[in-house]
């Protein structure tokens, strides 16, 4: 059992805490390519973009081809391309490599959950994503720390050889593992045209707000939303006539597989906003430094990554429903808090405290959510589901970052109190729908069967849980 967290959670730490860790370079990144913040803000996005999308495909590769072989492929791929990154010559070929960076990191997560689901020992596998979650937490928290002490004796160039380490741990516990027999490797399917036109949805969607933050004249905005709302149409129609759309759209037909994706995407578009939110409020409105504000966010993030392991095995013995709903009160709660005390004057304890609870809850809860989404489809489709359920997660990210990009415009929302209140205000509305999403959650699952599809039999869609679900 141990070997198998081990060897889950090593692939799974490589994409947050690259994520995490960058954001503190972008300014020396910034002054070394002579870059507008906009530019230099596109190294997050498009890490980001790049992690969305090709979570669902990742996943769905290693039904096709078997998990640990695509995800040794996967390892062997993100060690390429993190010491190749660190040799970047100009800024187009550091987001180029980074962008393939996340492809190959987004191929690591879903398979490992897929392994998780396959080999878990009976009643444990709330437990082992609790474990998994607390593990994802801790890196995207350690993340701007281990970033700050590299630049403080280095360049930027040495964060991403950081990751070798990792990898070669994780290469050497794979070869320790035996997967078992499985179903023979498939041909992959991909469909790079709807692949295409969902990565062109979500960059329109980041431009969008992005345009709408700098303040651009209503006709280009106009133009924007017209034309995001073309690209939309065209990937529907697309993913309704595919044979292999870019995400397992057909889940999302199971109930608790949607409220389980539903929390995810929720609660992490409340977590992302918050962390974004803090410095910004701490900064401009109370004048303070950055190292409080690191302190503050420390109180969410450790708790998330304590709490977790708590909360996938309450998953495993009251069930994914109850962990998940009190998970998302408790985010509620402390959103709530920090909205009634959200003043020029307010207490770094009050927020720390505020803070705290948020963490409390989101760590008792995504595990039981994570599990749930897993467990909610076939075994053979466990890839493709933790590939949209994670999908769903960075579309949390990439939605919090550009709410915020947009409402705290230059020379509009800075020092401004009430600015803050309108997205503390946001986050507690989408804590209070993540509660109405963990009501929607299966409590422990029910046998699923899967149906031949008469238009599609190579595609064998899940159809809905046979009778028992609870």
């Amino acid at each position: 059992m141990w070997l198998l967290i081990a060897l889950s959670s090593l692939g799974a730490v490589l994409a947050p805490l690259n994520s995490t860790m960058v954001a503190v370079a972008l300014p020396e990144i910034r002054r070394e390519f002579a870059l507008s913040h906009a530019t230099v803000g596109w190294l997050v996005s498009g890490y980001l973009i790049a992690m969305a999308v090709a979570q669902p495909i990742g996943g769905r590769l290693g039904d096709q081809l078997g998990r640990a072989r695509v995800y040794r492929a996967g390892l062997i791929a993100f060690l390429v391309f993190s010491v190749a990154t660190s040799f970047s010559p100009n800024f187009a070929t550091l987001v180029v490599l980074r962008i393939a960076q996340a492809v190959a990191g987004a191929v690591l997560m879903p398979n490992g959950m897929a392994l998780l689901r396959a080999h878990a020992p009976e009643g444990q596998l709330g437990r082992l994503n609790g474990i998994n979650g607390s593990v994802l937490s801790f890196a995207a928290a350690a993340g701007p720390l281990v970033g700050a002490a590299t630049l403080a004796v280095g360049s930027w160039r040495w964060l991403f050889p950081l990751s070798v380490p990792f990898i070669l741990a994780a290469l050497a516990l794979l070869r320790r593992f035996d997967e078992g027999a499985g179903a023979p490797p498939t041909r992959a399917r991909i469909d790079w045209l709807g692949t295409a036109l969902f990565v062109a949805l979500l960059v329109a969607v980041t431009l969008n707000l992005q345009a709408f933050g700098e303040g651009a004249q209503p006709a280009l905005l106009l133009f924007g939303v017209v034309a995001t709302a073309v690209i939309a149409g065209a990937f529907v129609v697309r993913q309704r006539s595919s044979s292999s759309p870019a995400a397992e759209w057909p889940l999302f037909r199971q109930r608790s597989f949607s409220a389980a994706t539903a929390y995810i995407l929720l609660t992490n578009l409340a977590m992302y906003t918050t962390l974004l939110m803090v410095p910004f409020f701490i900064r401009d409105v109370q004048g303070r430094g950055t190292a409080l504000a690191g302190l503050l966010l420390g109180a969410m993030s450790v708790l998330v990554a304590a709490t977790a392991p708590f909360g996938g095995r309450v998953s495993d013995t009251a069930g994914r429903r109850p962990a998940a709903l009190a998970g998302a009160v408790l985010l509620l709660a402390g959103a709530i808090g920090l909205l009634a005390g959200m003043r020029a004057d307010i207490a770094a304890g009050y927020v720390a405290g505020c803070l705290a609870l948020m963490g409390l809850g989101l760590g008792l809860g995504v595990g039981a959510a994570n599990t749930a989404a897993v467990e909610s489809a076939p075994p053979s489709f466990a890839g493709s589901a933790a590939g949209t359920s994670s999908m769903m997660r960075y579309a949390g990210s990439i939605l919090g970052a550009g709410i915020l990009a947009g409402v705290l415009r230059d020379g509009a929302g800075a020092g401004d109190i009430g600015t803050f209140r309108l997205v503390a205000g946001a986050v507690v509305l989408t804590a209070a729908l993540s509660v109405a999403a963990a009501t929607m959650i299966h409590r422990f699952a029910a046998p699923v069967i899967v149906a031949v599809d008469d238009a599609r039999p190579d595609r064998q869609p899940p159809l809905v849980p046979v009778s028992g679900a609870r």
